[in-house]
């Protein structure tokens, strides 16, 4: 506060100067005191003055406020409202207030009132001094916001809450409905304000309702749950809140009433409890045994199947809990798979067993699920169980069998091992003999054809030139006709001439596959055919394997000669030729066919000649062609090494059939 000294008191001035500096003083003290902040500035807005309150408000200490512009104190944006200010100031002799954003030394806004006003004791340099209180509406400004706030969340609030609210006046009018009241019956809002309730619900749902209309109008809260029939809307349950609307002097003037409609819940409540009875005559006819536990496994509930499993009564499980009917080797596992189900809330299934009331044990599978509230929560434990007891005892008898079934198994392999290298061995022997067989039908032919051809025939042409000699002498002497002794020496050169041609087929050596195609030619040239048989040799075939060609050969010559005895054929041909991959030899006739084609294949002959195709490691085939006859074919690999068994000797127990064919070879 500027103090003004004083200049010539005289003494009888200075009690009266005293009062003056005690109220100056006072003044003083209760400016820089002051909960409002005051600050003057000149025309040009510079701080001649400043309380503490006001100096407070910007954070800056007073002493060095003084001489500053109050123009740094404005908010930017409202700095020509500040200029407009102070203008106002210049022109004018009252006061001029104005409202705008201030800003601290934090640069934080201060949304403000400055109300100033000339003091004509206050001059500065010869210029007045303009007073001016800053009124702070920071707080003001916030709890403005706050209400506004309040009343925007209020109005949404009353909007959009499920709640239906309505006011309604003595006279039985509407003065405000919300948004959900007016939704129901159809309306808007504004269309219900100031209409007679009776409008809108009809006589009998205002009927239904004015019993309780009259007791808040009395003053008593009225709470009700009715069915209530609108006359468009039709039929709603509603839970209504009635509270007396006072006036200011407690004078009732109508009610404010909070509605809930609750049709549809009650709908669900009625369409469940329809549902809950449905799934107790489910449950008591299940075919299932159902059980419903407490957390502590205490049964809560028992179905009749499951009464009837354990062969207890409902109230008698109801005392019990599920570790009393469980077996004593499957408590821990119960326990432990009721304590997962209700911690996670996840179905689990197991198979245990259960001890009815006599002792007895029953197999049973389990499946416990969680039941909730109506909030979500456990509540209880619902059990399902199965009597499996006899699916165990035919899963033991099963698994008895199948341990007596897997020693019989080892015993039979056991001995199938055995069988199988004794018939291994027993087929090696047989090869053996087989191939035994075949060198020594060999042997044999060579041994006839040789005795035939050395004794026989040699035997035969000494006839021959005896019985000629004869003829000589006789035919000289003229003691017998010559003609009878010239023809037993002609009959004795065809029988010798014969002799050596069979001799010759039965002593052939062995062919190798240079002389091949010789020895074929050779085999249909003989005179003892009794059809034409003639040699195709394609110039592709070709071999080099001297024991395949003696396969070959001897393959052709067993069918040539089935061809011969057997086929009636006009003709034969022995044909060598050659595909991509296989040499072929082919004996083919014109005879009857091969319609006896099985009793064929049982002979001898024909196994000999697919055990020699065997050996060679090919195919023999005897098939018809379409023009008839017989076709023998034999399919050898090319380049293929083939090697002889070697000679065993021949064991005991021959089979019959090589017996006899060995027989008749000899």
């Amino acid at each position: 506060m500027r103090r003004f000294p004083a200049s010539g008191d005289s003494p009888s001035d200075r009690p009266n100067r005293r009062e003056l500096d005690h109220a100056v003083q006072r003044y003083s003290d209760l400016y820089d005191l002051a909960p409002t902040g005051y600050v003057s500035f000149d025309r040009s807005g510079r701080i001649e003055e400043i309380n503490l309150t006001a100096a407070q408000l910007f954070g800056i200490p007073r002493e060095r406020l003084i001489g500053m512009p109050f123009m740094v104190f404005v908010s930017r944006e409202d700095t020509e409202l500040f200029l407009h200010h102070l203008l106002r100031c210049r022109c004018s002799d009252t006061r001029v207030e104005s409202e705008l954003r201030l800003k601290d030394v934090k640069r934080k806004i201060i949304h403000a009132v400055l109300s100033s006003a000339p003091v004509a004791a206050s001059v500065h340099n010869g210029a007045l001094l303009y007073q001016t209180a800053i009124v702070d509406l920071s707080d003001r400004k916030a709890a403005q916001a706050a209400l506004q706030e309040k009343e925007a969340e209020l109005e949404l609030i009353t909007t959009e809450t499920p709640f239906m609210l309505t006011r309604c006046s003595r006279d039985l009018r509407y003065r405000y409905v919300s948004r959900a009241y007016a939704e129901m019956v159809g309306r808007n809002p504004e269309e219900l304000a100031g209409k007679p309730i009776v409008e809108t619900m009809g006589e009998k749902g205002l009927a239904t309702v004015l019993p309780y209309i009259k007791r808040v109008l009395s003053g008593e809260p009225v709470s009700y749950e009715a069915r209530v029939p609108f006359a468009k809307a039709g039929p709603r349950f509603l839970h209504g809140v009635y509270t007396p609307d006072k006036n200011e002097n407690g004078e009732v003037v109508g009610w404010i009433a909070s509605l809930l409609d609750l049709t549809e819940q009650k709908r669900a409540e009625k369409a469940l409890t329809e549902s809950q009875q449905r799934l107790r005559t489910i449950i008591d006819h299940a075919n299932a045994s159902i059980a419903r536990y407490h957390r502590d496994g205490l049964i809560h509930f028992a179905n009749p199947r499951l009464c009837r499993m354990l062969d207890y009564s409902r109230s008698e499980l109801q005392r019990k809990t599920v570790e009393e009917i469980t077996h004593a080797d499957d408590v821990e596992k119960t326990a432990e798979t009721l304590e997962r189900v209700w911690r996670t809330g996840d179905p689990s299934e197991i198979d245990k067993r259960y001890i009815r009331k006599d002792g007895s044990t029953i197999w049973v599978n389990v499946c416990d699920a969680v039941e909730r509230d109506a909030a979500g929560q456990p509540r209880f434990i619902v059990a399902v169980a199965v009597d499996i007891t006899a699916r165990k005892k035919m899963e033991d008898a099963l698994r008895k069998s199948k341990e007596h079934l897997e020693e019989l198994v080892q015993e039979r392999t056991k001995a199938l091992h055995v069988a199988n290298a004794e018939l291994k061995s027993e087929i090696d022997r047989r090869k053996g003999l087989e191939g035994e067989i075949l060198s020594v039908s060999d042997r044999e032919q060579q041994r006839l054809g040789q005795e035939l051809h050395d004794g026989l025939c040699q035997h035969l042409t000494a006839v021959a030139f005896m019985a000629r000699s004869m003829a000589l002498r006789l035919r000289n002497h003229r003691v017998i006709d010559a003609a009878e002794i010239e023809k037993i020496a002609e009959l004795v050169n065809d029988a010798a001439s014969n002799t050596r041609n069979l001799s010759r087929a039965l002593h052939r050596v062995d062919v190798d596959a240079a002389g091949l195609v010789s020895a074929l030619q050779d085999l249909v040239d003989r005179e003892i055919w009794r059809m034409p048989c003639r040699l195709e040799v394609r110039p592709s075939f070709r071999i080099d394997d001297d024991v395949a060609a003696t396969h070959l050969y001897r393959i052709a010559r067993e069918a040539v000669i089935n061809a011969n005895k057997h086929a009636q054929a006009r003709k034969v041909v022995v044909r060598l030729e050659r595909s991509r991959q296989k040499m072929i030899l082919r004996v083919i006739d014109d005879g009857v066919g091969v319609s006896s084609e099985p009793r064929l294949k049982q002979g001898l002959g024909f196994h000999i000649m697919n055990y020699r195709a065997q050996l060679m490691g090919g195919r023999l085939e005897i098939d018809s062609p379409k023009g008839g006859g017989t076709c023998v074919s034999c399919y050898l690999p090319r380049k293929k090494a083939v090697q002889l068994p070697n000679n065993e000797k021949a064991g005991r127990g021959l089979p019959a059939k090589i017996a006899k064919a060995l027989t008749v070879l000899v």
